[in-house]
């Protein structure tokens, strides 16, 4: 027979807890949350006159991170 306390829970790994991203000259087309977990998606666009460097879609992480890494919204050259 087995010996010792009988153990049945199990690991809980700590939840992703994403920063909410801050974008200048742009905004977020996702609907704003106040917590992002592992695997939320967030869609940006960059204000009129405003380019897009960087990826529109990002993706929290296990590690707490956005990636690819969240996009900048650079002045669009005339």
């Amino acid at each position: 027979s087995m010996q010792g306390p009988v153990l049945r829970s199990c690991a809980s790994f700590p939840e992703a807890r994403c920063p909410v991203p801050q974008i200048q000259n742009g905004r977020m087309v996702s609907p704003p949350r106040t917590a992002y977990t592992h695997k939320d998606t967030i869609a940006f666009e960059c204000e009129p006159g405003y380019v897009l460097r960087g990826h529109r879609v990002v993706q929290c992480q296990l590690n707490n991170t956005w990636e690819p890494p969240v996009p900048l919204c650079e002045q669009g050259k005339c």
